[in-house]
């Protein structure tokens, strides 16, 4: 069709995303507290493994369905986020304070086990860790770390912060010692997300965070290095903000020559790049990176 200039009108059409289904339940088991499992599900017929994610530390589930899960499920993807005992919707809040690391390997593993096929793993910060500590253990058809910590833990990292960043490393302190301590809403948008966040929607993160076990981040100090997703024949992607004050680019690509993982800094976004802006990019990112090895 043409207009009276000789110039082509060309008809666009509206593409509308087909509805994902987001359900929340409760797993329950004898020896330990029910965890939260929140799942979404494509309107059609799943395509490729699943996606099991895991949040780090003071976090829950629910910073995976704001954005990811409904993105990632439109796009025809199964996925699931677990809650560690004591945070987000899970049981276990009265005994929190002396929840080890061993206590959260064996909640992913209870995550690991919902579903019919080994998942792909994604796992944030402390999330990230758990994940590394079960290669070679767990069945798992892929491996990605979100601003995670290293093979070797806090060991390094938390000196680091502490040094450089005392406030952060004070507050994070103040929230898994103190009683009824929630990190402040001011180290949330100050050391953990972008300038590209509205305040607003930092703060709102901000509060919806949960205290922290110190003996787990204790444990996270010790360095007890993992089997190399590379030596495991796991796929693997590692990916940072350029704008993370808590886990530096040197620090994901230091990751990823441990497991012989792929790389990528995204620009522009700090620690949370699951709830930041640009988070849907980071989503395409890992789902493009999936297609492309078949997972």
């Amino acid at each position: 069709m043409h207009d009276g200039y000789g110039q082509e009108r060309r008809r666009f059409s509206v593409v509308t995303e087909p509805a994902a289904t987001v359900s929340t339940r409760l797993i329950h088991r004898r020896d330990g507290p029910a965890l939260e499992w929140i799942e979404a599900r494509p309107a059609g017929e799943p395509r490729g493994a699943p996606l099991l994610f895991l949040h780090g530390a003071f976090g829950g589930a629910w910073m995976w369905q704001e954005i990811f899960l409904p993105h990632l499920a439109r796009r025809g993807r199964r996925a699931a986020a677990l809650s560690l005992r004591g945070h987000g919707g899970s049981e276990g809040a009265g005994a929190l304070r002396t929840t080890s690391l061993g206590d959260y390997l064996d909640d992913l593993r209870l995550g690991l086990a919902q579903w019919r096929e080994p998942p792909v793993v994604v796992g944030h910060s402390l999330g990230g860790l758990l994940a590394q500590r079960l290669i070679g253990q767990a069945a798992m058809r892929g491996l990605v770390l979100l601003a995670s910590l290293p093979p070797d833990g806090l060991s390094l990292v938390g000196s680091r912060i502490a040094l450089t960043d005392a406030g952060f490393w004070v507050e994070a302190l103040a929230g898994s010692l103190l009683p009824g301590r929630e990190p402040a809403v001011a180290l949330a948008r100050h050391w953990l997300f972008s300038e590209g966040l509205p305040v607003a929607r930092a703060q709102a993160y901000a509060a919806r965070m949960s205290s922290e076990s110190p003996f787990a981040l204790a444990e996270a100090h010790w360095p007890a290095f993992p089997l190399s997703a590379a030596f495991a024949g796991l796929p693997a992607l590692v990916m940072g903000g350029a704008d993370d004050r808590m886990i530096w680019p040197a620090t994901t690509w230091r990751t990823a020559l441990y497991h012989g993982a792929e790389h990528r800094t995204v620009p522009a976004i700090a620690h949370f790049l699951q709830l930041d802006h640009g988070a849907e990019g980071v989503a395409r990112q890992i789902l493009d990176w999936l297609d492309a090895r078949g997972l």
